[in-house]
């Protein structure tokens, strides 16, 4: 080709809206000239002869959708506009539907013992009360376990989580079929406590995974929806089982073994990842150059959190509240068949569905309740104070619960009026339950908006405690002194319960600032005192309202990550006991702002640090899950 053909060529590729480029320039033997001032273009129209830009090129509008194809991605044709929209719809449906059936499960595998006491400690030739023992084992698992699952899902995943724990729930359950002594039943317990335990600790994070929060309520609400039918349902389940199959209860763990099986299946073929990118995991894979990096951390250190005073009351709180549930429906088959005589293992599992039906009646009533309490506030005051949640609480703390418990054990004590009315009373009490815990979970996290997993996961450790210690002592109690001095005893707990309820919604804002200050933590929120009503005006499902559901972008805007750190650091050496430094090697920070690159600290020798504890578990959207006996 001759010269002045390369000089046409290039000059044609300009004049359709391309630029020369320094090949053109040089194959065309022209001296590379100096940069252009750009000058806009214009063009005389109107009859004032007033200029106006000249619309874009062909080219220049190829090349801005071009720059605007890389800013977005783009997901089978569909423009990807943020996180939340990885997934199309009925993607969003499937996941849902398989964490929900998963949700159904696990607490399964606490409930269908309930109504087969009796029939067990026959069986293996013990009492009641050491039968509830295992009882007890198996909720202190479910309690403790969480705080090693909700950590490894933010490392790893949602999904290697999933298929990691749900298969210990399979042979686990194997196991407690083949059982023939109380050693080995508590034994597979506890490996059926650590498998089962893992959807409750990060089903709701997969929900928040995939929906914004203003999108979030109705997939909660199904998700919960499996969170509380399990636990009213299945000890009808096991109670068919029982009293209809050759096998007694020990059919009951063959049928848990199916179900988990087909979750594992619907698990490995069915769903996706939905950790928000980019997983901390496969970062340090990359850096170190591995292809599995194992996440040595310390689960303890969140417990650092009770040097905040507002925590430990919430957590006191709601402990009493698990601690009177448990003494209502652990022995609820043991205490009618000794004072109603009703020894029909089926007949007995009916009896939960009350408990069950209340939790599902109050989950509805608690959430609009709820939200409706912070609106009167935040338009009296002008601005939001988390405490304010409280109040929706103080009807069902306060006379509800402690009513219904008060007259179930002197009912029980005289068997006055039949069934009839202490099944009223579980009714009644479960709904009050949800009344209590959706206030308080959902404060949990409005105050405590940056470190929600973290706070989340303490409490709902500390309350199973309680509720493994109230299935260990309540037969034995009911036995020494009675079902009426029992649950009197739970009501006053109640009570002392609700005189630290009023004091955290007196001071508890006090509290706060005052253990931010004095530990170096800034909790940050842009509607507290500000009047904005974002927070107050979320639709609230069964497990609180949208004030717990903080979006991983608006966090990002909104609150800068200051955190306790579970590792000691220099800084406190030199006396700077408040200030706040981000870890160089922190890989999971969610304000990006302040972070380094990848480059800088990887030249600073922190390359492929394993991030703390606190920063994992704040990648991951945590919600209070149900009770695995129902409610809260």
């Amino acid at each position: 080709m001759s010269h002045d053909q390369k000089v046409s060529v290039t000059d044609f590729a300009h004049d359709q809206g391309g630029e020369k480029t320094v090949q053109d320039e040089v194959a065309a033997g022209s001296k590379l000239p100096s940069p252009p001032i750009p000058v806009p273009k214009t063009v005389q129209t109107g009859e004032g002869g007033e200029e106006e830009p000249e619309p874009p090129s062909i080219g220049e509008t190829e090349k801005q959708g071009r720059e605007k194809d890389v800013e977005s991605a783009r997901d089978g044709g569909n423009e990807v506009k943020d996180v939340f929209d990885r997934f199309t719809k009925w993607e969003k449906v499937r996941i849902v539907a398989i964490v929900s059936y998963s949700a159904f499960i696990a607490p399964m595998t606490s409930s269908v013992f309930l109504p087969s006491i009796p029939e067990m400690s026959v069986d293996l030739n013990t009492s009641a009360a050491v039968i509830n023992y295992t009882v007890c084992i198996f909720i202190a698992t479910i309690g403790i376990a969480p705080l090693i699952w909700s950590p490894l899902s933010g490392f790893y995943g949602r999904r290697p989580v999933y298929l990691a724990s749900m298969p210990i729930m399979v042979v686990s359950s194997i196991g407690v079929a083949l059982s023939r002594t109380v050693g080995q039943i508590i034994a597979t317990r506890i490996l059926q406590g650590i498998g089962s335990s893992a959807v409750l600790a990060v089903g709701a994070g997969t929900v928040g995974d995939i929906y914004r929060p203003t999108e979030r309520a109705n997939a909660m609400g199904y998700y919960y929806t499996g969170v509380l039918i399990g636990p009213a349902f299945s000890p009808l389940i096991a109670g068919l089982f029982t009293e209809y199959t050759a096998l007694t209860w020990r059919s009951t763990q063959y049928f848990l073994v199916g179900c988990a099986v087909i979750s594992v299946l619907l698990t490995f073929f069915f769903l996706p990842e939905t950790h928000h990118p980019p997983i901390p995991h496969e970062i340090l894979k990359a850096e170190r150059g591995r292809k599995f990096v194992p996440y040595i951390f310390n689960p303890l250190s969140i417990l650092g959190l009770f040097r905040w005073p507002n925590i430990c009351a919430i957590a006191f709180v709601s402990s009493c509240v698990l601690l009177e549930t448990y003494c209502f429906i652990v022995p609820l088959a043991t205490a009618f068949k000794e004072v109603y005589g009703i020894t029909n293992v089926a007949l007995s599992g009916c009896l939960y569905i009350a408990n069950g039906g209340g939790n599902i009646i109050g989950a509805r009533i608690a959430g609009p309740w709820c939200d409706a309490v912070v609106k009167r506030y935040l338009k009296k005051r002008g601005y939001r104070r988390p405490e304010d949640r409280l109040k929706a609480s103080l009807l069902g703390l306060g006379f509800l619960m402690p009513a219904s418990s008060l007259a179930f054990g002197w009912l029980l004590q005289y068997a006055a009026g039949g069934v009839a009315p202490p099944l009223i009373c579980i009714i009644i009490n479960g709904a009050a339950q949800m009344m209590v815990l959706t206030p308080l979970n959902t404060y949990a996290i409005d105050a405590n908006q940056s470190r929600s997993a973290e706070v989340i996961a303490v409490n709902n450790c500390v309350r199973y405690l309680f509720s493994a210690a109230a299935s260990a002592f309540v037969l034995p109690l009911a036995d020494a002194i009675g079902w009426g001095w029992t649950m009197t005893f739970c009501t006053f707990l109640l009570l002392l319960s609700c005189a630290v309820m009023v004091a955290t919604i007196r001071w508890g804002e006090r509290w706060r600032e005052t253990a931010n200050e004095k530990h170096g933590y800034h909790q940050q929120s842009n509607d507290e005192r500000h009047g904005e009503s974002a927070s107050a005006t979320g639709s609230a499902s069964g497990s609180g309202s949208k004030d717990e559901e903080v979006s991983l972008g608006d966090h990002i805007n909104s609150h800068p990550e200051l955190e306790l750190d579970d590792h000691d650091h220099d800084d406190h050496d030199h006396g700077h006991e408040h200030e706040h430094t981000d870890r160089p090697g922190s890989l999971v920070a969610l304000n990006p702002a302040p972070r380094r690159p990848a480059v800088e600290r990887a030249n600073s020798g922190s390359r492929g640090e394993l991030p703390p504890v606190g920063e994992v578990l704040k990648r991951t959207v945590s919600l209070s899950g149900g009770s695995v006996h129902g409610g809260g």
